[in-house]
């Protein structure tokens, strides 16, 4: 038993715009992804709005514990210096919003995409980035905690 097939009255899409549109939806879905990293927009978002708290006994923070080591939570870098202080900064680049590293030997923080380079006090020393970071205040450790509250 056959079955037979009514032709549509719809045109076929030809081979070269079939092609056609399938490159312009892939194109549309490689560029409606996230392109704020070097968008121009240097603004980065606020990390923090009110105090935190971190336990330098807890595993996470243990970075903290040895003068040269740092930790990344909630956007913000909080970097025990050589000279024994404790700085925090957010934790984002201003130029390409990448997770930001502390250098001891350097007292710099940087970013490791577009090798712009911030002081402790968050001030740009080297670009692409224009926009200093945000610093926050920083406790003395106490019974083992640090608190960082926006300046």
């Amino acid at each position: 038993m056959e079955t037979a097939s009514t032709p549509s009255n719809q045109p076929l899409l030809s081979r070269q715009s079939f092609f056609h549109v399938l490159g312009a939806a892939f194109t549309t879905l490689l560029f409606s992804g996230n392109t704020s990293g070097c968008s121009g927009n240097e603004a980065a978002p606020d990390p923090q709005s009110d105090v935190m708290t971190l336990n330098l006994t807890d595993k996470v923070n243990q970075g903290l514990m040895q003068k040269g080591g740092y930790v990344l939570t909630n956007n913000i870098v909080v970097a025990h210096t050589n000279a024994d202080q404790y700085v925090a900064v957010s934790g984002r680049c201003t130029h390409d919003n990448t997770a930001l590293v502390f250098r001891a030997a350097e007292n710099q923080f940087y970013c490791p995409l577009d090798l712009s380079r911030y002081n402790l006090s968050g001030r740009v020393i080297s670009g692409p980035a224009t926009v200093p970071l945000k610093v926050y205040n920083v406790s003395s450790p106490s019974a083992g905690v640090l608190q960082i509250t926006p300046q």
